[in-house]
């Protein structure tokens, strides 16, 4: 299948990247940008393509509310990220009635990317090439979306909806695996979703299924007795049904 969303090399010029800590680079070279308030600000433009209110922008800014009634700093930090922006591809940042609007200009935003190939891979009637695009979505990932920016900018709703979108992806790329027998291609991925979220019966239970998928019995059923001590030690209460009826399932012939 021949499809440019699944290019390993960017064909743009400068990319972005949120699904993680901000990834800056163009032609196979890293970009640098260092003041803080800038990547914060840059961050949060680029979680999605809807204008960000101008009272968002300056709760972002304002740690600690210094700046009262004075919008002068948010002018300057959103002046520098404009010039900023301009000099590296000629990406637009402008002020809209709704807000800020940033246009990226020929480049890529990782976050735009992966809610099209998780929207898309919904369309595709045939599991195998739904998996693939929602392995190549989940790809995209390189930690906790903003996981350098300010927890004003990780608290955002669009943020929070990056999150449960990937949760969501895990999920149905697992589910699709295991119905379609492709256990083994999305694996890798299903265990880094269960390293990073160890208190998540449901996300815990379907990478325990596709160890044993795969031939892992053992392991499945390590995975289980771990998330089970886990919940009753950490948060002192008894496993649901996901983990039941993934052992159930994985004790019978």
């Amino acid at each position: 299948m021949t499809d440019t969303l699944f290019a390993t090399e960017p064909a743009t010029d400068l990319c972005f990247g949120v699904l993680g800590p901000l990834a800056l680079w163009s032609a196979g070279a890293r970009e640098t940008l260092t003041a803080p308030k800038l990547r914060g600000l840059l961050t949060l433009m680029l979680l999605d393509s809807v204008p960000v209110p101008a009272e968002q922008v300056r709760f972002v800014l304002d740690e600690g509310e210094r700046w009262r009634d004075n919008t002068g700093p948010m002018h300057v930090a959103v002046h520098r990220l404009r010039r900023w922006l301009m000099q590296h591809g000629g990406h637009r940042l402008e002020l809209e009635p709704a807000g800020y609007r940033l246009t990226v200009v020929g480049g890529e935003v990782d976050a735009r990317r992966f809610r099209h190939l998780v929207t898309t891979a919904n369309d595709r009637p045939d599991p195998a090439e739904r998996a693939e695009r929602l392995m190549a979505a989940l790809a995209l990932w390189r930690g906790p979306v903003g996981a350098d920016a300010p927890a004003a900018v990780r608290q955002q709703h669009a943020a929070r909806q990056l999150e449960r979108l990937r949760r969501q992806a895990t999920v149905d790329l697992a589910v699709t695996c295991l119905d379609a027998g492709l256990s083994g291609q999305a694996l890798p991925l299903i265990e880094r979703a269960a390293a990073e979220a160890p208190y998540d019966e449901q996300t815990q239970s379907l990478f325990a299924l596709s160890l044993a998928a795969c031939g892992l019995q053992a392991e499945a059923l390590d995975v289980i007795e771990r998330t089970r001590q886990t919940l009753a030690t950490e948060l002192g209460i008894d496993p649901g049904h996901h983990l039941r009826d993934a052992q159930l399932r994985i004790l019978r012939p």
